[in-house]
């Protein structure tokens, strides 16, 4: 049989098993081979997680064998650090750039495109200090299922610059279960009902602003939406001043979710969950009050600053969450020996 007369699966398979080496050559054969190599991403190294780094450093002029250049001035530079790790070790490439050029955005991105299309991407990607514009999201998406292995995905000190669509659609293309988002500048529609009904799979969720913010489409349907799922997100992080639209009423039906699972003890999986500031006028005192007396929940409330936050444990559960406005605390303590 003629290697050309074969379907396209049959081919994915055996250029899956073959060397770099042979898929190299496979590739020049024809157009079909071309493609089924670009669309599939065939003998690329495999990559278990692809980092980026962005910092402005000085850089100090170089030395002239013992010359002493006294105070010169020194300049800046944009430092950009790609780091891969496979499983044989970690590769790392360097670019430096000068900030003050109209073009160096538009370069760095090249510069990480150039490094993608190098390899395969398995479990991670992290972002650090950099600016994710459009620009950017087309470099990320431009090659189809590039990023269908990415199973964790981590923002740091970056501006995101994105829309609701284009963020939803990013993530879509992976299948994200673990999402980090600390410390960056985003507008807050990105973290909303209609982007985390995309992630079907998530098991973790860490959101920490670089300033305060108000999560206005983070509402109780995002909460309905994993307490009927077969799985509920094992962590969820609203940190540093992160506030939403979810109630009371929704984070105790989620509570009954996870603790109506049934899991053998030494298997329960540790549910670590903080709301962050609740700020959905329509909540009630009577709504806190019958979450405070769930049966075998241990109950601490503690003041802070403009807030009281309220956390609740049992065995591998811990959950938290602030409200602003202070609720009635004797009538609590008094109701419980009746």
């Amino acid at each position: 049989m003629n290697l050309n007369d074969m379907p396209d699966d049959v081919l994915i398979r055996l250029l899956n098993t073959a060397s770099p080496t042979d898929v190299t050559r496979a590739k020049r054969l024809n157009k079909r081979f071309n493609q089924i190599v670009e669309t599939f991403n065939l003998g690329k190294p495999r990559v278990r997680e692809f980092c980026v780094e962005s910092r402005v450093s000085s850089v100090l002029p170089t030395k002239i064998g013992r010359l002493r250049l006294g105070s010169t001035p020194t300049t800046s530079k944009r430092r950009i650090v790609v780091t891969m790790r496979r499983d044989k070790g970690v590769k790392r490439r360097e670019r430096l750039e000068d900030p003050s050029c109209s073009n160096s955005t538009e370069s760095a991105n090249l510069f990480v495109q150039e490094n993608l299309r190098r390899v395969e991407l398995q479990e991670k990607i992290s972002f650090d200090g950099l600016t994710l514009d459009e620009d950017f999201y087309k470099m990320l998406t431009a090659k189809k299922d590039a990023l269908r292995h990415v199973t964790t995905i981590s923002l740091s000190l970056c501006h995101i610059r994105l829309s609701w669509t284009q963020f939803a659609d990013l993530l879509s293309r992976m299948t994200v279960k673990h999402l980090f988002i600390d410390f960056c500048t985003f507008d807050p529609s990105l973290i909303s009902d209609k982007v985390l009904a995309s992630l079907p799979h998530l098991e973790t969720l860490q959101i920490q602003s670089r300033y305060p913010c108000f999560l206005n489409e983070l509402t109780d349907q995002t909460l309905i939406n994993w307490a009927t799922n077969s799985t509920v997100p094992k962590v969820i992080q609203l940190r540093n001043g992160c506030a939403s639209r979810i109630t009371v009423e929704g984070i105790k039906m989620m509570i009954m979710r996870a603790l109506s699972t049934p899991t053998p003890p030494q298997r329960a999986p540790k549910i670590d969950w903080d709301f962050g500031l609740l700020l959905e006028p329509t909540q009630s005192d009577s709504s806190l009050l019958s979450l405070l007396l769930c049966p075998g929940i241990d109950v601490k409330v503690t003041d802070d600053f403009r807030s009281r936050r309220i956390t609740l444990t049992r065995d591998q559960f811990a959950l938290q969450f602030f409200i602003p406005a202070p609720f009635p605390v004797e009538p609590i303590s008094a109701a419980v020996p009746a």
